[in-house]
């Protein structure tokens, strides 16, 4: 009888280890991917505030030495808005970096079009502001 109570109790034992231990390293695994999460998020943040300054300051000095000067002699054609657009595009794309680009695919569709849509708003932000 008493071997029979030692056997229960030592397999209750065992077992109620592993479910610990299998508890333990699910909780684990889950803390990792909330931190590796947490990270990338913020990674992602910090990486569209870059870019954003970017844009940022990119339209500024397209507008400084390109759209001021054509804006003052009259002569601001929609060929030259074109012309300063993919100026201001070209230098922005030579600036950032393409492993950050492609960082966040994931979390902006269409990084193109999202740099276009930031351009076109710190264009009608700056002509506000005159």
């Amino acid at each position: 009888m008493i071997s029979f109570i030692y056997n229960v109790s030592t397999i209750v034992i065992i077992g109620s280890i592993l479910v610990l231990v299998t508890f333990g390293l699910n909780l684990l695994s889950s803390l990792y991917r909330e931190s590796k999460f947490v990270n990338n998020s913020e990674k992602a943040n910090e990486t569209l505030n870059q870019l954003n300054d970017t844009i940022k300051l990119s339209v500024m000095i397209t507008n400084k030495s390109f759209v001021e000067k054509l804006k003052q002699s009259n002569s601001f054609l929609q060929q030259d808005k074109e012309e300063a657009f993919f100026e201001t595009k070209n230098r922005i794309l030579s600036i950032a970096n393409d492993k950050d680009l492609e960082f966040l695919k994931p979390y902006i569709n269409n990084v193109d079009e999202w740099i276009n849509g930031r351009i076109e708003y710190y264009v009608r932000t700056s002509k506000n502001n005159k």
